[in-house]
């Protein structure tokens, strides 16, 4: 699963998915800063609230297979920067969306699953982007959301079945085996099903956040390279300077908005750890393992051992 644009001029638009509070709203921001792109800055699939959900269609997490005509439309015009709706205070550059010679990035975390649905639509190649589950966990607890277990639970049943995979960890709730455990099995689920999705494609680049944000321009470099993006001095100051994708763990409430882009990545990387007990890190990593070791096989290694 690697993307191989070197060879030529690179148009496809660029998706930047993972699981909520995953710091996709930072890389995409990051990849944004190439010359020729632009971000539109909302997520096409997103069900909360009064935002797109693919043109009204989605109630919730969804694993897109056979998109509907509606839903075509809709991904096409999000995809090729036709569309106003998906555009937001946290784009770059959005009047630039629907040239022909730019290359739109687009984020969005509820298109994790359905990444070969949206490859087929829109010509999109995709980074998958992860990051510790204990940083989630963390991260969640600040936001004060819980997992969407009941939500997922048929999703990952439908996936499973429809895959032949007889057995598999369950998802629980949190009140059933507390937060860590009910955030750590969300977590493996939401990436389990992504990387059986996308194993036979060959445009994906799956990245660990934490070498991202920490590896410095020989990082950032190695990324843009993989994606056909050309490295910039703004790309450079993007990587080093203060930016992110979440607020301060302990963040006044009135503090804690969606997105504060004001830390320096390398600072994020490791900060959740502060916020999460040893005996919560103890049971989330044991709970996700195996998909923690098959992200690691799979990851673009942007820095050397």
């Amino acid at each position: 699963m690697s993307v191989s644009a070197s060879n030529r001029a690179d148009r496809r638009p660029i998706l930047v998915t993972g699981m909520p509070r995953s710091g996709t709203t930072w890389l995409a921001r990051l990849l944004a800063s190439a010359p020729g792109t632009a971000l539109g800055g909302r997520e096409p699939m997103n069900p909360r609230g009064r935002q797109y959900a693919l043109a009204h269609t989605l109630p919730g997490w969804v694993e897109l297979t056979a998109p509907t005509s509606r839903q075509r439309r809709a991904l096409r015009s999000a995809y090729h920067g036709y569309n106003p709706l998906v555009f937001s205070r946290y784009g770059r550059r959005q009047w630039a969306a629907p040239l022909p010679w730019t290359r739109l990035v687009v984020k969005d975390p509820f298109a994790m699953l359905s990444v070969p649905a949206v490859r087929e639509v829109t010509g999109a190649c995709a980074v998958l982007l992860y990051r510790h589950p204990g940083a989630a966990l963390a991260s969640y607890r600040r936001m004060g959301w819980s997992p969407d277990v009941a939500e997922l639970q048929p999703v990952l049943r439908d996936h499973r079945r429809r895959l032949g995979i007889a057995s598999g960890a369950p998802l629980v709730a949190v009140d059933e085996r507390g937060e860590a455990e009910a955030m750590g099995r969300f977590w493996a689920a939401l990436y389990e099903m992504a990387l059986d999705n996308v194993a036979d494609l060959e445009d994906v680049v799956v990245v660990s956040h934490e070498e991202i944000a920490s590896g410095g321009p020989t990082a950032g470099r190695r990324l843009f390279g993989a994606l056909g993006l050309r490295w910039s001095s703004a790309a450079e100051a993007e990587l080093a300077g203060a930016r992110a994708d979440s607020a301060p763990a302990d963040a006044p409430a009135d503090d804690r908005n969606l997105h504060n882009l004001d830390r320096a990545p390398g600072e994020v990387a490791a900060a959740w750890r502060k916020h999460v007990s040893p005996d919560e890190v103890a049971v989330i990593e044991a709970v996700t393992a195996e998909v923690r070791g098959r992200l690691d096989a799979e990851r673009l290694a942007l820095v050397a051992p």
